[in-house]
């Protein structure tokens, strides 16, 4: 039974770090996601690909295998929607936010253009306005005649028990949410 216990407390401590990258140099854009638990890491990268209908679709691959991804559903992103939602909460969602701690959060903007008036006002307007984001590390260069890029990643991390504590209380609010009132009995007089 003891060995249940420090299963679950070595389960409740772990560390997870989650991060994302994402590339664009004029092309499509691409993105990466990992996760890394007790030092176990997954990633997958996320590109658009054009069908044959010409229509966009998301590939993925980790490890440079294929997968398949589910085809869209309606409430596909709850996850994502929720977990956001708790992060920019008030109460509980502030407390979840103090203990989701952003390791990386970095930008890098490069504009391409001919017009180097332009790219040195545009270029100072956002430098200016990423100033207004002190835990973020943002670069704006301006690159005449070149070509535009965008660079960013951020990386958090947490402890899988606050993850799966905040799972239950997302799932405790969507729950109560969902149960309607009863009405008032209304006992007819005999009179």
């Amino acid at each position: 039974m003891a060995w249940a216990g420090i299963f679950l407390f070595l389960m409740l401590i772990a560390p997870v770090r989650v991060g994302a990258r994402l590339r664009w140099e004029g092309e499509l854009p691409r993105l990466a996601v990992g996760a890394m638990v007790w030092g176990a890491r997954l990633q997958i990268d996320l590109k658009p690909v054009r069908s044959e209908g010409g229509r966009l679709r998301l590939a993925a691959q980790a490890g440079g295998k294929r997968i398949a991804l589910p085809k869209r559903k309606k409430k596909a992103a709850q996850g994502l929607k929720a977990l956001w939602l708790l992060l920019r909460a008030n109460g509980a969602g502030a407390r979840l936010r103090r203990m989701v701690k952003v390791r990386a959060l970095e930008g890098t903007l490069r504009l391409g253009g001919q017009d180097a008036a332009a790219l040195a006002l545009t270029a100072g307007f956002l430098r200016s306005a990423a100033a207004a984001l002190p835990f973020a590390h943002v670069r704006v260069d301006p690159a005449l005649g070149g070509r535009s890029a965008v660079y960013a990643r951020c990386i958090a991390e947490t402890r899988l028990g606050i993850l799966m504590a905040a799972g239950l209380l997302w799932y405790a609010q969507r729950r109560k949410a969902g149960r309607k009132e009863e009405k008032a009995w209304i006992i007819p007089s005999g009179t």
